[in-house]
């Protein structure tokens, strides 16, 4: 089933109908839909696709290419004949030059073996036979975003000659609810929350009876396909490197995020070129992300890491503290059970806090000042002496001179009174940062406001997770 991504096929559809050779880049985390996007892309258009091997050398990824260039065109040629990436592209511009079709190489990382040499031989055959053939595009698809940018998009070879670059990420709540259109908008939004709208986990679930049926089978069974999830996906990207485990490790435990100081000091590498390395290939990968108070710059030493990735968030809460458990197959309901605890409660809060971060483009719409400059972020001031700690999520600060702040709650209750002493004292911070500006209050909940808060008039809007759909 095909939802979604109209935008990234408006581009794709751009650079095919060209009237000259293009080039196209795209990249994301392994299950958001890649192939899929180039499949659909491509339907009604002849094409040649090659996928790399994981973890071969490059022998084998050559030896690959020319059986998958034989079985889809009949062009037989001997592996053994063939050296060079070099070759291999001259060998496929020979059949290309009387019989034109468009190319993707998918998993282009594992095709490249990490490394940039494939990527000098195919701009040297690009740009002196490939690209002669009028109308012809080349898609290069990777799951590894830190190589597809570092050796593809900035690469000496190819730097300046793509003609489309996208970076594919999950759904958001319209898509995820279009996918899982037989499901219910609290199912939809709860499925968000643990599988963070990727393409794969939500066709898992499609069909299943419900949500929360759907993830104790595939997460709390000895041959769940979420169980074991976590190792394909970490393991592709970044082998078994110890330091960015134990960076993903200590971010799990901080669900409001960590300063980098924090970060070095636990997985013991110097806050130098190394951290860097690490911090931004987790966040290329889209595992990570990183953020500053709204009210700073991107290098504000204020700037904090947190795990972003909601099915990395749902696996280090509840799937890896239980793995002994899943495999022995005792209990046999274990999500049934897990799900009806204070801690699963507490997690799904923040998940919901994390959804609605995502969302913040849908919030500014429904709230009606989309169309004013403003900029969004969190905010939040370690604890003094003088001043208790606190954490705002999403403030957005508008050119109109007011200051969103927007307070997310998920609970089984609904939100009374009680909840007005907990914000105020987010304003009164507020108020003192920002003397000169109004400070506007927004309650975003999936329970509803009790009459005495609404008629409290401290709000001024309340949103439910239905409108973000």
């Amino acid at each position: 089933m095909f939802v979604g991504r109209e935008r990234e096929l408006q581009k794709m559809d751009g650079i095919i109908r060209a009237d000259r050779a293009t080039i196209g880049v795209i990249y994301g985390r392994r299950r958001i839909g890649k192939s899929e996007l180039i499949k659909k892309a491509f339907e009604k258009k002849r094409m040649l696709i090659f996928e790399g091997l994981e973890n071969r050398p490059k022998r084998a990824q050559i030896d690959a290419f020319i059986i998958q260039l034989t079985y889809q065109t009949g062009h037989e040629v001997k592996k053994s004949n063939v050296k060079s990436w070099r070759e291999a592209f001259m060998i496929l511009y020979d059949y290309l030059k009387d019989n034109p079709a468009h190319l993707a190489f998918d998993e282009f990382q594992w095709m490249a073996n990490y490394r940039h040499e494939i990527v000098a031989d195919l701009k040297m055959v690009w740009d002196l036979y490939l690209s002669k053939i009028k109308g012809i595009t080349l898609i290069l698809c990777g799951s590894i975003a830190s190589f597809m940018i570092k050796k593809v998009l900035k690469s000496k070879a190819l730097y300046g000659r793509t003609d489309l670059e996208i970076h594919l990420k999950g759904f958001l709540l319209p898509e995820t609810a279009e996918m899982l259109k037989n499901k219910g908008s609290i199912e939809v939004i709860e499925a968000q929350m643990m599988l963070g709208g990727v393409p794969k986990y939500l066709n898992l679930v499609m069909d299943q009876p419900s949500v929360h049926h759907a993830v104790g089978e595939l997460a709390f069974t000895e041959t769940g396909y979420l169980k074991g999830e976590y190792e394909r996906i970490f393991t592709s990207h970044f082998g078994k490197r110890p330091e960015y485990e134990r960076t993903i490790n200590y971010l799990s435990k901080h669900p409001y995020g960590v300063f980098r100081k924090q970060v070095s000091e636990e997985i013991d590498v110097v806050p130098g070129g190394g951290l860097t390395e690490i911090l931004n290939n987790l966040e290329s990968a889209g595992f990570i992300s990183s953020e500053t108070p709204f009210h700073k710059s991107s290098n504000s030493r204020l700037l904090k890491y947190r795990l972003s990735d909601a099915y990395l968030r749902f696996y280090f809460a509840f799937i890896k503290p239980n793995l002994r458990k899943i495999e022995s197959g005792i209990p046999k309901n274990m999500f049934g059970q897990i799900n009806q605890t204070g801690l699963y409660f507490t997690w799904m809060g923040r998940a919901f806090e994390y959804l609605c971060m995502d969302h913040v483009s849908k919030i500014s719409e429904i709230l009606g000042f989309s169309g004013i400059e403003f900029t969004f972020g969190p905010f939040y001031e370690s604890q003094t002496r003088e001043t208790a700690g606190i954490q705002v999520d999403i403030v957005f600060d508008r050119k109109d001179n007011v200051i969103t702040l927007i307070e997310a709650k998920y609970s089984r209750n609904p939100i009374g009174l009680s909840i007005i002493q907990e914000v105020e004292r987010k304003v009164e911070v507020l108020k003192q940062k920002f003397k000169r500006k109004t400070i506007q209050r927004v309650l975003l909940s999936q329970s509803e406001p009790t009459k005495e808060l609404l008629a409290s008039g401290y709000f001024y809007r309340f949103i439910t997770p239905d409108e973000l759909l």
